[in-house]
């Protein structure tokens, strides 16, 4: 019976394909594999599996890293889209700049968008879907709060944003979970003022797209976000996560170089 769970008829099953393909286990770690626990012979099948569709697994042992990870990710994306994801990470991310924004320098930043912090600079752009507060997902605002000199092509990307994904894929890939805009504060982990205090950047689930991470671990690096980032791309907004790897949940106006 399919019924997804992991009962005496599946594990029997599960122990009879992993000894069928001994073979291809890692020599160092096939006796620990088919003596081993639930979870490791359950990893060192989802590692052949992903063999079989081409994605490098690393060695077939068992065990739970990074690559398996990536490997297990690249396998439900096989299984969701009947292809491989893209090889993102061979594509750097485009250059363009069609609105000239400036160097993120706090000279060049200023003379473009005035002062940090001004809030004469600021205006309020009507976003086409909800934004879910991360701190307080139950409560949601519809406007944003930007610099002026922003606001046209922010409203642009979130309208095609809502027609490409369409209002429940936004909320389930959590591109409705909004961690905040305009903010005067400084960089956290630094001293220079961060570019949210010129209301030029945004940032999108941080929850689970922490500062620190790389794209190891933050969701919005994953293949199903490729879209969402072309499209701020495309109006000259920058990734720090595309660009650095780190802080993926950060999308600003300034040029990193």
């Amino acid at each position: 019976q399919v019924d997804g769970d992991l009962g005496p008829q599946t594990e029997a099953a599960l122990d009879r394909a992993l000894a069928a393909r001994r073979a291809e286990l890692h020599p160092d770690h096939a006796a620990g594999i088919l003596a081993g626990s639930r979870p490791r012979k359950l990893t060192a099948y989802l590692q052949l599996l992903a063999t079989d569709r081409g994605i490098n697994a690393g060695k077939i042992d068992g065990f739970w890293g990074p690559q398996t990870d990536f490997a297990v990710d690249s396998l439900e994306f096989f299984e969701d889209h009947g292809e491989l994801p893209p090889p993102w990470r061979d594509r750097e991310p485009s250059q363009a700049n069609p609105h000239d924004w400036p160097l993120e320098r706090e000279a060049d930043l200023t003379a473009f968008y005035g002062e940090p912090g001004d809030e004469s600079n600021l205006v309020r752009v009507d976003a086409p879907f909800r934004h879910r507060l991360s701190w307080d997902p139950g409560t949601s605002v519809r406007r944003l709060r930007v610099n002026k000199r922003v606001a046209g092509s922010l409203a642009r990307v979130l309208d095609k944003v809502l027609q490409h994904y369409g209002a429940e894929q936004i909320s389930t890939l959590r591109l409705d979970l909004w961690g905040g805009g305009y903010n005067q504060r400084r960089k956290r982990g630094g001293t220079a003022w961060s570019t949210h205090a010129w209301g030029i950047a945004l940032d999108y689930d941080p929850d689970r797209n922490q500062l620190a991470w790389g794209r190891e671990h933050a969701s919005l690096a994953r293949p199903e976000y490729k879209r969402w980032w072309e499209l701020w791309e495309e109006e000259g907004w920058v990734s720090l996560g595309r660009v650095a790897n780190f802080d993926w949940m950060h999308v600003q106006a300034a040029r990193r170089s």
